[in-house]
C-alpha cells in the first residue's frame, strides 16, 4: 500500500484513491449491511489489487534504486508505524486485546507481519480486518529486492514464472496446505484459495509496467479490462481460474491512465495522499459507528467523516514525520 513516488502521478492518485474508496465500499456492506449491486461485493477484491498492482510498480523502482539497509528503512518507516499504532488503539477499544485474555504468541505474529500465515492469530486480534493484506505486500517487498536486478533483466519471464507459480497453486498446492479440509470456507477463501502465492503476480504486473512501460491500443485496453473485471462475475463461477486474471483488467486499467495528461481535483488527491490510514481505520470505523446507530445514512456520513479525519490525522502527524525521519537516515 506505498504511497512514496518520486513525481506526482495522476494516474497513481487516481488509482490509489479509487482502490481505497472501493474497499470502503465493500466494508459498508460486510461491516453495516449497505449495499451497492456489484461494489458490494466486488469492490474489496478490486480495490486490493489495485494496490497490489500500484506497489509492484512503485516498489520495484525502489528496489533497484536502494540498497537493502536504504530500502528496509523505507520500507519499515512508511508502514509499521502507522499499523502499529491503529492496531493497538482499535484492539484495545475493541476489547480483543485486553491483559486477561494476552495471547502473545497471536500477538507476536500480528507485530511481524504474519497474520496471513496463522489464520486463527489473524482472527484473535482482527480489529483492523485488513491487515492479512499487509503479510502479502511484506512479501512481495522481500521478493521485489530479491529477484529486482534479475528482474530488470528479464521482467516478461519472471512475470511468467511467478504466473506459473500462482497457476500451480491454484490446481495443485493448495489441497496440500495444513488442515485443508477441515477449515471453513471463509478461512479457505481467505488464506488459502488467496494465499501469496495467487496474489504476487498482481505486484509482477505492476513492476512490468514499470520496467517495460509497455504501449498498447487503448481501446483493446478498454476491452481487457471489461472482459476481465467489469464481466468477472459471468465467468468466474463455471471454472476455477488463477485469482490473477482480473489482474489483467487492472493492469490495463493503469496502463490507459498512465499517459493520460491530467490533474486530480483536489479530493481525489488527498484520499491518494491518506490512503493507507484510511486503508488501515476505516473498518473499524465502521462497525463502531453502526453499533452507535441503525440510520444508514448516518452510518455513512459518519464513517466517511470519521476516517477522512482520522487518516489526515494520522498521515500527517504518525505516516509523514517516520517518512522524513527515513530519508534522513538513508542520506
Amino acid at each position: 500500500m506505498d504511497t512514496s513516488v518520486s513525481h506526482k502521478n495522476s494516474s497513481i492518485e487516481t488509482l490509489r484513491a479509487l482502490a481505497v474508496v472501493l474497499v470502503f465500499l465493500h466494508h459498508l456492506h460486510s461491516g453495516a449491511n449497505i449495499t451497492l449491486p456489484y461494489i458490494a461485493h466486488a469492490g474489496g477484491w478490486l480495490g486490493v489489487q489495485i494496490f497490489f498492482v500500484i506497489s509492484g510498480y512503485l516498489i520495484i523502482l525502489s528496489a533497484v534504486r536502494y540498497s537493502f539497509k536504504e530500502y528496509a528503512i523505507h520500507r519499515l518507516a512508511r508502514i509499521y508505524p502507522a499499523y502499529l499504532f491503529w492496531f493497538f488503539v482499535f484492539s484495545i477499544i475493541t476489547k480483543q486485546l485486553t491483559w486477561q485474555s494476552l495471547d502473545l504468541e497471536a500477538l507476536s505474529v500480528h507485530l511481524l507481519f504474519l497474520q496471513h500465515f496463522f489464520p486463527l492469530h489473524y482472527y484473535k486480534y482482527n480489529a483492523l480486518f485488513v491487515s492479512w493484506t499487509l503479510t502479502i505486500e511484506l512479501i512481495w517487498y522481500i521478493v521485489a529486492f530479491a529477484c529486482a536486478t534479475q528482474f530488470k533483466k528479464s521482467p516478461i519471464k519472471i512475470t511468467l514464472i511467478f504466473m506459473g507459480i500462482s497457476y500451480l497453486w491454484i490446481f495443485w498446492g493448495a489441497v496440500y496446505f495444513p488442515h485443508y479440509k477441515e477449515m471453513d470456507s471463509n478461512v479457505k477463501h481467505f488464506f488459502v484459495d488467496n494465499n501469496f502465492f495467487n496474489q504476487l503476480p498482481f505486484f509482477f504486473f505492476g513492476a512490468l509496467i514499470a520496467i517495460k512501460n509497455p504501449k498498447f491500443d487503448k481501446a483493446g485496453l478498454a476491452t481487457m479490462f471489461l472482459l476481465t473485471v467489469v464481466l468477472s462475475s459471468s465467468w468466474k463461477s463455471h471454472f476455477p481460474d488463477p485469482i490473477f486474471i482480473t489482474g489483467f483488467g487492472v493492469a490495463s486499467l493503469f496502463l490507459m491512465l498512465k499517459d493520460m495528461d491530467y490533474e486530480n481535483p483536489k479530493i481525489v488527491r488527498f484520499i491518494s495522499e491518506v490512503s493507507y490510514s484510511f486503508y488501515l481505520v476505516h473498518y473499524p470505523v465502521i462497525v463502531l459507528i453502526t453499533k452507535i446507530t441503525g440510520n444508514k445514512l448516518s452510518i455513512v456520513f459518519f464513517s466517511i467523516t470519521v476516517t477522512l479525519l482520522i487518516s489526515y490525522l494520522s498521515h500527517r502527524f504518525i505516516e509523514q514525520p517516520f517518512i522524513n525521519l527515513s530519508k534522513r537516515k538513508i542520506k
